[in-house]
């Protein structure tokens, strides 16, 4: 039918509390303009399940979904290879069937593996030491994910680049010329992830309140609110962010948006081990008898009477930061952005884990909220399409973050958006290009 929009296939995890997920969601709402839009949900409990009986079920979804894509003008897929299966070899399978089936095809790339060569130095310290087993991993266990997840499927984008038009959209322009220079694979893409247009900040920006927050409500107008966000693991450095608020002034609060990834809830664990160290370093446990210990002068009269001990024996340590910190739970799409939009900075204190890209990042710099984050790869990398929005400090520098977060230097990030920096619209134009249609 004449101007009928393009049959658009988007292959992702879509109905899971997960990153991935949410972005994917993000994508279908920013190209319902232009394109109707078939989202093929890759069911987690089918997918990563370990059983042969659903590992086989989920190689017959994936055949499904490929005779479905016959029907289709073009297809994304959202990949993060874990989203296709734990197996290796049964993601790098699947994964290489929609390449080979999707008539016209763009991958968006989550997680970029690579090439490295063996540390033969390594693993000659390693046998010479005995250590077979760590030799080994070295030489051929370590090097599995980025070989057949890696090598593997750039070999098959090439193979198919051969006979159809075939794209890839990365987060980061070292990854772009990874994939350009290194893997040889053209049509090449690179956009940061991309959620909220600047009408949307300014509707989040106008419209929320701390009082939405149940546990934020007691709030004063002149406290100062921190907040962490995602999946509390322990590569998010919540622990960084903690220890800073022991050292900023009473009225600094910090609220932790978000809860235990539900892949690493375990049975029988009644705390979750990092939650647990969370908690230690807010609570440490301890009262006055510390200070008496502590030699700071202070001694016990014998003539105090039980209700004065028992209320001394009560009273928190001078180190309880638990009023101050507030655990706020998973949060849903509609509710992240006023999350966001009510806290006076976003802490993005994370470990060097070699992400591609964070969807808290780019959240809180689509909603022109300042951004203290630390000096990740990832985030260097971002912030070269951001000059001067984001304030890095040292991975683990807690003194260091402190005294950012006091100073207030932080703030000149938020000021808005810069013409030509990417957003929605210029992310819209990039997956336009990708799947082989008019630029806008």
């Amino acid at each position: 039918m004449k101007g009928a929009r393009p049959k658009l296939a988007v292959i992702s995890t879509y109905d899971e509390l997960c990153g991935i997920a949410s972005y994917a969601r993000a994508i279908v709402r920013q190209l319902s303009p232009w394109f109707d839009i078939t989202v093929f949900d890759l069911d987690q409990y089918v997918f990563r399940h370990r059983s042969r009986r659903m590992r086989k079920m989920a190689n017959m979804e994936i055949e499904r979904i490929c005779k479905a894509l016959k029907a289709f003008d073009c297809v994304n897929v959202q990949l993060e290879h874990g989203i296709f299966g734990r197996n290796k070899r049964d993601a790098y399978r699947r994964i290489c069937r929609i390449i080979a089936a999707a008539p016209r095809l763009c991958i968006t790339f989550h997680t970029v593996f690579e090439s490295e060569g063996t540390n033969w130095k390594a693993v000659r310290a390693m046998l010479r030491d005995f250590q077979m087993g760590r030799a080994w991993s070295e030489m051929i266990g370590s090097r599995q994910e980025s070989t057949l997840l890696g090598q593997g499927i750039y070999s098959a984008i090439r193979r198919a680049q051969w006979k159809k038009k075939v794209s890839v959209v990365v987060h980061t322009r070292r990854e772009a010329k990874t994939l350009r220079l290194v893997e040889r694979i053209s049509n090449v893409h690179d956009h940061p992830l991309a959620y909220y247009s600047e009408a949307d900040a300014r509707v989040y920006a106008g419209t929320a309140k701390r009082d939405d927050f149940p546990l934020l409500s007691a709030l004063g107008n002149d406290d100062i609110l921190l907040g962490c966000f995602g999946f509390t693991g322990s590569y998010k450095g919540i622990d960084t962010a903690l220890r800073a608020l022991h050292l900023l002034p009473e009225n600094y609060h910090l609220a932790i948006f978000g809860g235990v990834h539900p892949e690493a809830i375990q049975r029988g664990v009644p705390l979750d081990p990092y939650i647990a160290e969370l908690l230690r370093i807010v609570s440490p446990g301890r009262n006055w008898l510390d200070d008496v210990a502590g030699g700071e002068g202070k001694a016990i009269n014998l003539n105090t009477s039980v209700d004065d001990l028992l209320r001394l024996a009560g009273t928190p340590h001078r180190a309880d930061i638990s009023r101050r910190t507030h655990f706020m739970g998973p949060m849903s799409d509609d509710q992240f952005p006023h999350a966001m939009a009510v806290c006076d900075a976003v802490l993005l204190p994370y470990l060097e884990v070699g992400q591609s890209a964070s969807g808290p990042m780019s959240m809180a710099v689509n909603l022109n909220r300042p951004v203290i984050a630390t000096r990740t790869k990832t985030f260097l990398q971002f912030s070269r399409y951001y000059p001067g929005r984001v304030e890095l400090f040292d991975i683990g520098n807690y003194l260091q973050l402190s005294q950012i977060i006091e100073s207030g230097a932080f703030r000149s990030g938020s000021a808005q958006r810069v013409s030509g920096q990417p957003d929605t619209s210029t992310n819209i134009e990039t997956y336009r290009k990708a799947l082989f249609m008019a630029s806008i």
